[in-house]
């Protein structure tokens, strides 16, 4: 029994991490956590730097500005990265357990007038994407979709690009943001990113002309030094490849979802007549009646 305690002191198991995605918003934060208590035991704190503006608002607002903006009022000038970030800082987390919270996806709205920069009133989201096929979410790919024919306006007191076309309007980042983004995070010595996620940065690099992952591979770039780790969180990860059969699934078809008849667990997403195979979250099954994943 002896030698046994000994080996085990001698070799401990190593530990795992504890890590926790927390709100941004000044009211949630000051509502919902004690800080400096919780960082004592958390190895990385995930800071939700998105979701700051959003198709719940009465106005257009940017889904992730670094900085305020000069419409802001009331409670709208805490709902910003460099708040966020600070604040949690300056309550008593470590500047190294800090992660920035990068998101690869954009909050829409639909205008209301001929005014349509930043505060313009506006009325409920956009057209919900032809893939993620959320109201007032569109993941960057389907940005880009949208750029063809829209026009992209930069916010320079934000550090972060806007784009309308008609009287839809959406506030997303794009590379130079990220790079800004991560430039202000490495000079203010905070601890590393997180993408909010894999699946809506341009994956397979079919809409945007950038190559494959051109807003992660952009972070990863800019943020990554001796000092600074770069992490990354996902909801689910694309995968892009075929056998020769599947291949040529979408020859011919337009671009969209369809059932995979040899595992309803995967289904084919077919751009500009190329086939990838997407998998479903575990224990779902793609539906044809909602063109989703759903329970079985």
């Amino acid at each position: 029994g002896r030698e046994s305690n000994q080996s085990t002191l001698l070799h401990p198991k190593p530990r795992l991490l504890l890590t926790s995605a927390v709100a941004a918003g000044k009211g949630n934060i000051d509502n919902g956590y004690e800080i400096a208590d919780v960082s004592k035991f958390l190895d990385f704190i995930n800071i939700m730097t998105y979701d700051f503006h959003g198709a719940w608002d009465s106005f257009t607002g940017h889904n992730s500005p670094l900085y305020r903006s000069s419409f802001d009022e009331g409670d709208n000038i805490y709902y910003n990265t460099d708040f966020a970030m600070k604040y949690w800082r300056d309550q008593g987390a470590p500047l190294e357990k800090l992660m920035v919270g990068f998101a690869t996806y954009g909050r829409t709205f639909r205008t209301l007038s001929a005014a349509n920069g930043v505060g313009a009133q506006a009325s409920g989201p956009a057209s919900a994407g032809p893939y993620t096929r959320e109201a007032g979410f569109w993941s960057y790919y389907e940005v880009c979709t949208f750029l063809q024919g829209g026009s992209v306006h930069w916010i320079d007191e934000q550090k972060v690009p806007y784009a309308i076309k008609g009287n839809e309007w959406v506030g997303f980042d794009n590379r130079q943001s990220f790079e800004i983004k991560a430039q202000y995070l490495k000079d203010n010595k905070f601890g590393g990113a997180f993408i909010w996620s894999l699946d809506l940065d341009d994956f397979a690099g079919q809409f945007c002309g950038q190559g494959s992952y051109p807003l992660i591979a952009t972070t990863t770039s800019g943020a990554t030094t001796a000092t600074t780790a770069t992490t990354v969180t996902t909801t689910t990860t694309a995968k892009t490849t075929t056998t020769s059969a599947e291949s040529s699934f979408c020859d011919g078809k337009s671009n969209g979802l369809y059932i995979n008849d040899i595992n309803s667990n995967f289904f084919y997403q077919c751009v500009n007549q190329q086939t990838y195979v997407q998998k479903c979250p575990a224990n779902l099954v793609f539906s044809e009646r909602c063109t989703c994943c759903d329970w079985p």
